[in-house]
């Protein structure tokens, strides 16, 4: 139920996505028992996103912004006029449970130190089948997926588990987290910016979660496949990927981890050479200049960042480091990781 005093704030930031609204806001009205006011960021959109939300929906708060801001700036903005206790960061492509809220918040309840989880997330095309159950730290500067494109009724996806990062399809945090450690990083446009703040939680002590007792459904991709090309979402990616290292990682982890980086963004360029795709090449070089020339600007983000810091780079690697064997990246580079078998989550694992 909307209030002026609302436990959640849901934010929704929109770009041409109409098409998604009217069964992602209805799926959000089914929510019962729960206080929360919607607020919905729109990036510019060409179409009728917030004609149809004005009519529809008239309670919703709307943010017209003049500009596409990408995900971490349209959630920056709609952070900022939230009056909720809980943030709910949602895609505008996702549909609800009618007990989401419910189960979510009650996560809060059953996990100490809790800074965000991620609920199960499950393929609106098939939904037999997870998109993801949260990411895992590796020794390859590689985030490892796990539970990508799996089946979602395997015991092992269903139990709750820390993650190292959540995925930025929904995330619920809290107001007096966000406070304390900020929430994306403007600069990152899309891609990483949901890794970078579960770094930044995890190194001020609180924790990340899945929790599958909760569960939405997903298009995957339905704003950005559409009107971005894939090599533009590279270069995003690969930038922001360095910028949160050098502003998050100790310094001995950086030694050790920026070679390894270099080294496969070089190999990544050869491959792409040999098949062609020289939009993909330049937009890793691309990443890497765009660190360069702003180099001093995440150096000052890090001293900023690091005093925050309460939990070394190596107490975290021992909660959320997980390397998958080596077919792991084979069967993501010709986009084949259902083929890859997660093995269980282990407590032990480091």
């Amino acid at each position: 139920m909307i209030t002026d005093k609302p436990k959640v704030s849901i934010i929704i930031v929109n770009f041409n996505g109409e098409r998604f609204l009217e069964k992602s806001f209805s799926s959000i009205r089914r929510n019962k028992g729960v206080s929360y006011e919607i607020i919905f960021v729109d990036n510019a959109s060409k179409d009728k996103s917030v004609e149809f939300v004005t009519k529809n929906y008239p309670n919703t708060k709307i943010i017209q912004n003049k500009s596409n801001l990408g995900f971490a700036g349209g959630n920056n903005i709609g952070v900022r006029k939230a009056k909720g206790e809980y943030f709910l960061l949602l895609n505008n492509d996702t549909i609800i449970e009618s007990d989401f809220l419910k189960k979510t918040l009650r996560a809060f309840e059953e996990i100490p130190n809790l800074g965000c989880l991620q609920p199960k997330i499950v393929l609106m095309k098939d939904n037999n089948v997870l998109d993801s159950c949260g990411s895992y730290l590796t020794d390859t500067s590689f985030l490892y997926h796990y539970g990508y494109d799996k089946e979602q009724s395997l015991a092992k996806y269903n139990i709750s588990i820390p993650i190292f990062s959540v995925k930025g399809v929904a995330i619920l945090t809290k107001r007096q987290i966000v406070e304390k450690i900020g929430l994306f990083d403007d600069d990152f446009w899309c891609y990483f910016e949901e890794t970078d703040f579960c770094h930044r939680l995890w190194m001020a002590g609180f924790e990340v979660w899945y929790y599958p007792k909760a569960k939405i459904f997903h298009a995957a991709g339905g704003t950005t496949l559409l009107f971005f090309h894939n090599s533009y979402i590279q270069f995003q990616n690969f930038k922001n990927k360095l910028i949160s290292f050098l502003k998050n990682f100790e310094t001995v982890t950086l030694i050790k981890l920026i070679p390894v980086y270099l080294l496969i963004v070089f190999f990544l360029s050869i491959y792409f050479l040999f098949n062609f795709k020289f939009k993909y090449i330049v937009s890793l070089y691309k990443a890497l200049l765009w660190n360069i020339i702003h180099i001093r600007s995440t150096l000052a983000k890090r001293k900023h960042i690091q005093l925050l810091r309460k939990v070394s780079d190596q107490a975290i690697f021992n909660k959320v480091k997980r390397n998958p064997r080596i077919i792991y990246y084979y069967y993501q580079q010709i986009g084949k990781l259902k083929n890859y078998v997660d093995k269980p989550y282990e407590t032990s694992q480091k």
